[in-house]
């Protein structure tokens, strides 16, 4: 494992050659770990702050006002939103950049061109270029929403359209190309890996 994620890291700029499987899927667990360890580091602190602003509401002097509380977790939710939202698109943008060129040696690997990186990548970003105005959106449905009655979750990705199934398609498009077979012996793009 750790002899693939050298192999990614000295060749984060290089597209040329070959990745078999094994390496690839080490390197794609690598960026999973970077990315989730990532959006922790930026999701935590919002949490500790909503739930902060929670304990405080609850440990005041003043009777259990339900809607007024449920007005102010929206608040805070919404104040938080969008910092979130940019902190994603800059995370999801260095994951995509960090998977790219062993996205490509790997497509090289089962005998198809580096160019078909452009299909997943391409959707990716218009996933993330696409990520401010479905904050609006649901800030919208948070600003117009009953506080005693809060949608479910189910009627938030309603409102987020058709186009959130678009987040899937890159993911299952990796996946294919992580899955495919390695071409025996040499190609056109180089020898063989000895990890395959």
């Amino acid at each position: 494992m750790l002899g693939a994620i050298k192999h990614a890291l000295a060749n984060l700029a290089n597209p040329n050659g070959r990745d078999g499987r094994s390496a690839f899927w080490y390197w794609m667990l690598a960026v999973f770990i970077l990315r989730f360890a990532a959006e922790m580091m930026v999701t935590v602190p919002m949490t500790a702050r909503i739930v902060a602003l929670t304990v405080a509401m609850e440990s005041g002097n003043e009777p259990y006002d339900g809607a007024a509380q449920a007005a102010h977790l929206t608040q805070a939710l919404m104040t938080e939103m969008p910092g979130i939202v940019r902190a994603g698109i800059v995370i999801g943008l260095a994951a995509m950049l960090l998977v790219a060129t062993s996205l490509i040696r790997r497509l090289h690997d089962s005998g198809l061109s580096g160019w078909f990186v452009l299909v997943p990548g391409a959707l990716y970003g218009a996933v993330l270029a696409r990520s401010p105005m479905q904050m609006e959106r649901a800030m919208e449905v948070m600003n117009n929403m009953d506080p005693t009655s809060p949608p479910s979750a189910a009627m938030m990705l309603q409102e987020q359209g058709p186009l959130a199934l678009l987040a899937w398609v890159p993911l299952l498009l990796i996946i294919w190309i992580g899955l495919r077979r390695s071409e025996f012996g040499p190609n056109r793009y180089g020898d063989q890996p000895t990890q395959s």
